[in-house]
């Protein structure tokens, strides 16, 4: 009998160190997510989580303090907002006296007007503001605004206003063809020649002032890349007639 030797040690194919490599390359950066995942995870369970702004009953919870606005202007919004609320009365039972039942209560209606809102409040003070402006003399102010101060001032001028009397007014009058009602002769005078729309003409272009007809471009309903002209007819009201002749 022949006794056989040692065997030999195995040598690896190229085939098999690739595999073996790639399956190395694989499990690091499996072991890499799972690293990131857990750090993640440790990150976002070691954020404050969302905390009471009070222990009152009625308080709101908020998370994150950076989002919110602390401006001048955001607080003073925020607190004028809360005192026009009612928290006394739950939302579900009356939201509207929930919502602005302490504005309610520490606003009355003037004896001077039917009716009190916010709006009316907002253009008081705009108008205090404008008036503060109209009356400030600037060399930076524009064409406009220069008119504007011009026109404030002349209105504002009651010494002149009170000697020229109705003068403007007669002169105005006079300009759209006089006023039948204050003539004696307005028949045999301006009755002759008066024309309706040369009247009208006139008080749109020069005064600005619609009268029966108004007249403007819209959209067409019908095709929105067409303009046309529109022409309604104005109903005369005694505010109307006011705001025409004033």
């Amino acid at each position: 009998m022949e006794k056989s030797g040692k065997p030999g040690k195995r040598r690896w194919t190229v085939a098999e160190i690739s595999l073996s490599i790639l399956l190395l390359l694989v499990s690091c950066a499996l072991a890499g997510l799972v690293v990131l995942y857990t750090s993640a995870v440790k990150e976002q369970s070691n954020r404050p989580s969302v905390s009471k702004s009070s222990t009152r009953e009625g308080q709101l919870f908020r998370s994150d303090h950076n989002n919110v606005c602390t401006t001048a202007d955001c607080v003073s919004a925020a607190a004028w907002l809360l005192q026009n609320m009612d928290k006394s009365v739950k939302p579900c039972d009356n939201f509207y006296q929930y919502a602005c039942g302490g504005w309610l209560e520490r606003h009355v209606i003037p004896e001077t007007s039917s009716h009190h809102s916010v709006i009316d409040i907002l253009r008081d003070k705009l108008e205090i503001v404008l008036k503060g402006v109209l009356e400030t003399e600037s060399e930076q102010d524009r064409d406009a605004v220069k008119k504007a101060k011009v026109l404030y001032s002349s209105c504002m001028n009651e010494s002149l206003i009170e000697q020229r009397d109705s003068q403007p007014l007669l002169r105005l009058i006079e300009s759209i063809g006089d006023w039948p009602v204050a003539s004696d002769d307005w028949n045999t005078t301006t009755g002759e020649t008066w024309s309706l729309e040369d009247t009208l003409a006139t008080l749109t272009a020069r005064y600005h002032k619609k009268v029966l007809l108004d007249m403007n471009v819209w959209t067409d309903d019908q095709d929105s890349r067409r303009h046309i002209i529109c022409v309604r007819l104005l109903l005369i009201t005694a505010q109307t007639i006011s705001t025409v002749i004033y």
